[in-house]
This record gives C-alpha cells, sequence and structure tokens, in this order.
C-alpha cells in the first residue's frame, strides 16, 4: 500500500490533537493540555445529558450544533496544518453532521491518524443514539458496525491478543490489577471485524460472547485507524465511575496519539511514566510558588529578586523539551532534574520571605488588637468607675 507522506502539523514536534465529543468525559486527552507533547484542541459534541457538564456546556442540542460550528476547523486546510491526529470519543454524528466527510477526507487524503473510542454515541450507536454506520467515517474504521447493540453487563473481563504489538507492549496490561479487573468497567459496542483488521484485545462478557475491544488497522495512504470499543475514560474510573484510576491511563492515551501520529511508541514503561510524573509535579510546584510571590505581594513585600530566578527555570525547562519532543526521555529527566534543584531552593526563599511578611502581618494585627484593647478599657474606666462625665445632682426623690 503506498504512503502518504505526512509533515507534522506543529513544527516544533508537538502533536496537534482534534478531540471531537463529550468535553466532561475526555480524560486523558484534558490532562494533554499540560503536556507540551501535545496541542489539543476541543469541540463539544455530544448530545446526551453530560453536553451540559464540563468546561465547554451546552443548555440544549441547538447550543452544540453553535459550538461545532463555533470550534470545528473551517476548512480541510485548516484541519490538515493544525492537527495531527482526530479523536471521535462520545461524538454524536448528527451534532457533527456536515464536517464528516471533511474529518475522512483528512485521514484518506490528508493522513492524519484516527481514534474512535465506543460509547452509546459511537459505532453502531445504542439506547436510542443514531450510528455511524454508512458514513465516510465508518469507511475508515476497522470495524463494523452493529446498529443499537451497547453491551453494558456487569460480568465482563478482557483479554490481550497481541501483546507483541507496538502500542500493546508499551503498558503493563496486569489483567490481576483491580483496576483493570473490575467488571463494571468495561460496557462497550458490540461491533464485527473487518477483513484486514488487527484485533489487540477483546472482552469477554457474561454471555461468553468474544467482542473486539481494541482494533487497528491501515487504510490506503498510510493513516493509522484505531477502535477502541469500550470509552478511554473507563481506565481512569474504577468499577465504572468510582474509585482509583489506573495508574497508565494517561500513558494509554498518550502512547496512543503517538501511534496515531506513526511516530514509534516508547517502550520503557517506568522511564516514560517518570517522565510524564515529573512534568506534572515541576509544573504544579513552580504554579504553588508563584501563588505564594503574589500573596506575599498583596501585602506589599518586595519578591523581585525571586521572580527573577523564575525565568532561569522557564529557560531550563525550555531546554529540556526538545528532549522530551523528541521522545528522549532519559535526556529530559536529568535536565528537569537540575530545575528541581533550582525550584528547592527557591522554594526555601519563598517561605523565609513568606514567615517574615507574616510576621509583619502578626506584629500589625496585634498592635491592632492591644490597641483597641486598651481604648476600649480606659473608656470603661473613665465612663465606669472614675465617671468622670456625671456630676452630682441633689437627690431627686420625691417626697
Amino acid at each position: 500500500m503506498p504512503l502518504v507522506a505526512r509533515v507534522q502539523a506543529v513544527e516544533d514536534g508537538r502533536i496537534g490533537v482534534l478531540y471531537i465529543g463529550c468535553i466532561a468525559r475526555s480524560r486523558p486527552f484534558w490532562l494533554m493540555r499540560s503536556d507540551p507533547l501535545f496541542r489539543t484542541g476541543f469541540v463539544q459534541a455530544t448530545l446526551r445529558d453530560w453536553m451540559a457538564a464540563g468546561p465547554m456546556p451546552a443548555s440544549s442540542a441547538a447550543e452544540v450544533h453553535r459550538i461545532v460550528r463555533l470550534y470545528m476547523p473551517r476548512t480541510y486546510h485548516d484541519l490538515v496544518v493544525n492537527y495531527d491526529v482526530i479523536v471521535l470519543a462520545s461524538a454524536n454524528v448528527l451534532a457533527v453532521g456536515p464536517h464528516i466527510d471533511m474529518l475522512a477526507k483528512g485521514v484518506s487524503e490528508g493522513g492524519l491518524g484516527l481514534f474512535m473510542g465506543g460509547d452509546p454515541e459511537s459505532f453502531g450507536g445504542g439506547q436510542g443514539l443514531p450510528p455511524w454506520g454508512e458514513t465516510s467515517i465508518d469507511k475508515l474504521l476497522p470495524t463494523e458496525v452493529i446498529v443499537g447493540w451497547y453491551d453494558t453487563s456487569a460480568i465482563q473481563r478482557v483479554v490481550i491478543d497481541d501483546p507483541g504489538h507496538e502500542l500493546m507492549s508499551s503498558l503493563p496490561w496486569d489483567m490481576k490489577d483491580p483496576d483493570l479487573a473490575n467488571p463494571l468497567k468495561w460496557e462497550h459496542n458490540v461491533v464485527n471485524l473487518k477483513a484486514g483488521a488487527r484485533q489487540l484485545a477483546h472482552v469477554i462478557p457474561g454471555s461468553g460472547r468474544r467482542d473486539p475491544l481494541m482494533v487497528t488497522w491501515r487504510v490506503e495512504g498510510g493513516a493509522r485507524v484505531f477502535a477502541m470499543t469500550s470509552p478511554i475514560h473507563m481506565f481512569f474510573w474504577q468499577g465504572g465511575y468510582w474509585g482509583n484510576p489506573w495508574r497508565y491511563g494517561y500513558d494509554l492515551g498518550c502512547n496512543l496519539m503517538i501511534y496515531l501520529d506513526r511516530r514509534p511508541v516508547p517502550q520503557d514503561v517506568a522511564l516514560v511514566h517518570a517522565a510524564r510524573s515529573k512534568i506534572f509535579q515541576v509544573a504544579t510546584r513552580r504554579s504553588l510558588l508563584m501563588s505564594m510571590l503574589e500573596f506575599c505581594e498583596s501585602f506589599g513585600a518586595n519578591t523581585r529578586h525571586i521572580a527573577l530566578r523564575v525565568a532561569e527555570i522557564d529557560a531550563a525547562i525550555d531546554d529540556a523539551m526538545p528532549e522530551y519532543l523528541q521522545l528522549r526521555f532519559e535526556e529530559m529527566l536529568d535536565a528537569y532534574s537540575k530545575v528541581e534543584e533550582m525550584l528547592d531552593e527557591m522554594e526555601r526563599d519563598a517561605i523565609k520571605l513568606k514567615n517574615a511578611t507574616l510576621l509583619w502581618v502578626y506584629v500589625v494585627e496585634w498592635l491592632a488588637v492591644t490597641g483597641t484593647t486598651l481604648f476600649c478599657g480606659f473608656l470603661l474606666w473613665s465612663l465606669m468607675v472614675r465617671r468622670r462625665l456625671y456630676r452630682e445632682v441633689e437627690t431627686t426623690r420625691m417626697r
């Protein structure tokens, strides 16, 4: 099959991801906003009750259609020059509507990767919601829809069929892990495989069927397409919607985007997980440091000597980013170790500044309270004890 040369949409090496679907259930993609490897755009495109929840709420179906018109790429050119991967997660076919053919063209001709995650609004639909069958997107998927069949039975288990696939081998699929083995987790669309599709995992519901769970293939031109019949956000909600998330759920989302962008998927699970965790830790610490400096400034403290050093941290992070964007995680961790040393020193100085600032706050408060107490005591003593404002009068008792 001839391959179409794919030019990265984001010139600095990041992966442009266009997320279309339910924003309230967009993990791990919402977390990717803080990951420098990705540049993610969001389009609210669900017509279920979840459309009113999350960071991009819509009060009605008409509001959803308006959001789609506003945030969807206006032209095919805008699509292919800004994005590398298209994600359809809990996306309603009626909401996406007139943009479907443009998205399909971006995959078949533009070489963009395509991911569809399971939901009653995905694949063949369910719970009375419309299917994606007979659309140009459906023709690109490695699965055949079965209209209206969305399995929510509780007793289900997952079997990995192709552990040697580069995506599957990049994650620790320990099915004894309670966050993966919980039987309530794997509600899914029931589909059939298309000829030539590669099944990576399947789910076995209580009835004993073997339903495809993760399926992939390449379409003509070389673009990768991935179908996951269970919602990807289920990896973050043990038992359906409660409990602890799977530790590697975020890594699954990131590695899936790397795979669909036709890059080599990193295989050192511990190293990659540590690198991504380090990025979030440093970003959190930097944010807390800036909040502490703003707090001190609100009381008139001089934070200039610390704030100037924040620019040094930002420069060190910028120097480490090319390593991370090129998936050289060991070099990136070495650079971040220096950033952490700088943060340690700055946090100590910021705490000293905060303590000095609060000392004067406590002194001023003590003086104010003490002064008020003395003044009130003086008034009380003058009026009630010395009775200076009273004058003696003759008896007013009538004889």
